[in-house]
Order: C-alpha cells, then structure tokens, then sequence
C-alpha cells in the first residue's frame, strides 16, 4: 500500500489474452510485438544539411522559427462506430479508420499535416482537435466546434490543414461533446532535432487512458443532470488500449459480454538498449502516475518542450499532457510490468491500476512478469514535477506584461440544481458542441 500501484491490479495467469486484438482494438497494432518502432525522422522528402530541417537546432527558438519543408504530410480518417472491448468489457466505441485508439500520424518538423476527417457516425456531428498546435495563421483548424468550426455534419467530410511548427509529442482528439472519452483519439509524433543520439530504438506513443463501460452520451446525461454532484467513476484503465477487468465486479443484471482475461500491451526490451517512450494521458479524468518495475527513467521532454534529462521512477500526467522518457534495459530479471495507476487522492476510478508487460530477450512471453513495484507514495498534490527539475533546453526571458490578470476556475450549481464550471466569473454554452 501507499507505492505506485495502491493494488496489485486485477489479472489472470497467464498473459496470451482470451480475446483477439481485433475484438479488443479493431484494426491498431498498439500493445502489439507487431506495432512498428519509430524513425529518427522521415526521409520520403528533402534533407538540406542531412535533416529535414537542415540546420536548426535544440537551441533554435521554436515559437519564432521553424523550417519551411513545403512537404503535405496527408491523411484519410473515417470516424464511425464499431463494438470493441479494451479490457473485455464489450461496448459501443468511435474508431478512427476501424482502429483504437487511432493512426498515429506522423510529420517532420515544419511539415504541413492535411487530414480529410469523414464523419460516418450517423445522426451526430464531430470536430478534431489537434492538441498543443499553436496554430498561428491557422486558427480555423483548431478543431473546436461552436468556437472555430461547425461540427462535422454526418456523412460529410472536411479537411483540416495546419503547420507543425512545434516538435514532439502530442495527441488529437474529438472536441464534440465527450466523444474522445468513447475512443476517439489517436497520437501524433512531430520528428524534430535532438542534441545527441542518447537512444537506440523509439518504441513510440504509449497512450494512458482511464476507461467507462457506459456510452459517452449517457456519461454527459449523468453529469449534466440536475443534482448530479458533477462527476462520474471511470471503470478501468487503459495502456494503449488494452487492460484486463474483472468481470465478476460487474452490476447485478449487467449481461454485457464481458472476458475477465482479454489481455494486455506487451513490449520487447533487449538488454543493454536505450528505448524512448511517448507517455500520453489521453484520459478524460484520470491524473495518471507511470512507471517501470526495476527500471528508472529519463525525463527528456514535457509537452513540446524539450528539457535537461531528469531521472524519476515515477512520471506524473494530467489530463492531455506528455512525457518523452528514455529507458535503459539493464534489468535482472526476463519480464517487468509497465504500470499507470490513476491517483486515488486527485481523481474518480473503480479500477484505477492498468498493467502492460515488457519482456527481455528469450523470455517467456506468455507468462506473467513477478517484478514488484516501486514503494513511492502518491504525494496527493495532483501535480506535475517541480519546475526546478523541468528546465527547458531552449532557454527564454520573460517578456514585461502589458496586463495581468487573475481569472480563477470554480464550479457552481445554477437555478436547475445542475453542475456549471465558470472562468473568471464566466460560463461558455454552444449549441454546436453537442452539450
């Protein structure tokens, strides 16, 4: 009790998995030895100076100069409904071209990126936001509707293009209503400079996602409803889409298809490499604190802020947030859990431990891993790392502000007895999200 992981989380012997990764994640090779590792960069376009972005550097002030590649990185989604079950709990879900979590799409820094989204869900509208892009001659394709866009109609498409003018590691997702908490979201890796080749293999995204066994409709009618307190329990939690649930810890009378041992993400390590891993909180709720049985890890960057290295054993994610880490295979033993735990002192889960398996060479990789967890108490500040740790690469002054404002968030309940959040004293409504 009081480590990283308050429980030893719910699972059966053996790891094979009852369910196929189709049943438990349509088409996404997430989880799986067959999801591809990552590049340095792609090489389908120019390098001047041998990079994409010939000679920009760490250093280079990102906010004000990025390269101009004149390369369209272009994608198709088709966003429609399917039936999965992620940690064997069988629901409804939004996938984006029959996969969850979606594509990871990927671009160079200073790419343009053009996504075609179709909206095949019937009877309701969609919006894509693609998180922590600046979007400074762009602001049109931010993706929130009601603000810079009308949803989506069913059975249309639009295309959103934008610049990525930023390097690293980032998410998109539904902006309408509380579709992404159904599945629909996916990750994005933007290749940017590095100041040394301090890994040998980029495993790529590892998405983190706490997980409801209700539509998201109805999700939305719960918390909306009058005297509902504001909030609801997530069901289980998920590392890149997959977790095992004790099915037995269903309601009286619930008769959904539920498989207590569908099975979980697996990763191969091979002793003695370096491996970067994208930490994605893709949740809706959930304050998520990640780590790696036996192993330390290297804080490299926050969000698309490159930093000096840090050692933790434990990274701690809110809700949209990244961390690139770096991880050095130098374990005694053959297998070790990956854990996220979603904090009980900061957050609302019935199932808050999500497990993923690595295995090292020659290793067993139908059998569980025996590693014991780290014993770090959750602080309960339900927040980041110090700044002092967190110190950007890229270093700037802060300019002199023109005005200061203080504007705090509360939440309130109106004349119907409902729950409202307001910032700075002020509640936004839009008739084109859904809500």
């Amino acid at each position: 009790m009081g480590s990283t992981s308050s429980l030893h989380p719910f699972h059966l012997g053996g790891l094979g998995g009852q369910l196929s990764q189709h049943q438990t994640n349509g088409l996404s090779l997430l989880g799986t030895f067959d999801s591809p590792v990552l590049p340095s960069f792609l090489t389908d376009n120019p390098t001047p100076n041998g990079y994409p972005w010939s000679t920009l550097n760490p250093s280079t002030n990102y906010y004000n100069d990025y390269p101009n590649t004149g390369v369209i990185r272009r994608y198709d989604f088709s966003i429609s409904r399917g039936t999965i079950a992620p940690d064997g709990y069988e629901l409804g879900v939004i996938l984006v071209n029959g996969q969850f979590p979606g594509p990871t799409i990927e671009a160079n820094w200073g790419d343009t990126i053009q996504v075609t989204v179709s909206n095949d869900i019937e009877n309701e509208g969609l919006a894509i936001h693609w998180h922590g892009f600046q979007q400074k001659t762009t602001p049109w394709e931010d993706g929130v509707p009601g603000i810079t866009q009308c949803p989506i109609p069913p059975g249309k498409k639009f295309t959103y293009q934008f610049v990525a003018e930023l390097y690293g590691t980032t998410w998109y997702h539904s902006h309408y209503s509380a579709q992404y908490s159904a599945g629909l979201f996916g990750p994005i890796v933007i290749y940017g400079p590095r100041e040394k080749k301090n890994y040998d293999i980029d495993i790529g995204p590892i998405l983190l996602n706490d997980w409801y066994h209700q539509e998201y409709f109805d999700l939305v009618e719960a918390v909306m409803k009058p005297g509902s307190p504001g909030f609801v329990f997530s069901d289980s939690n998920l590392i890149n889409g997959k977790m095992n649930f004790n099915c037995s810890s269903v309601s009286p009378g619930d008769n959904t298809p539920c498989t207590s041992n569908a099975g979980v993400s697996k990763f191969h390590f091979k002793r003695g490499k370096t491996y970067r891993l994208r930490l994605i909180n893709a949740g809706a709720e959930g304050l998520q604190r990640f780590s790696i049985d036996g192993h330390s890890m290297t804080v490299i960057a926050n969000d698309f802020v490159p930093v000096e290295p840090y050692e933790t054993k434990v990274v701690t994610l809110g809700i949209g947030q990244r961390s690139d880490i770096l991880v050095k295979a130098k374990g005694d033993l053959d297998s070790y859990w990956m854990r996220s735990n979603i904090s009980s002192k900061c957050s609302l889960s019935r199932a808050p431990d999500a497990l993923a398996a690595i295995y090292y060479d020659h290793a067993d990789q139908n059998k569980e891993p025996e590693s014991e967890p780290w014993d770090i108490p959750d602080p309960g500040t339900c927040a980041n790392d110090d700044l002092s740790l967190t110190k950007p690469i890229m270093k700037l002054s802060l300019p002199y502000a023109d005005l200061t404002m203080d504007l705090e968030v509360n939440s309130f309940k109106n004349e119907s007895d409902v729950t409202l959040w307001s910032l700075g004293n002020e509640t936004t409504h839009s008739k084109s999200n859904g809500m």
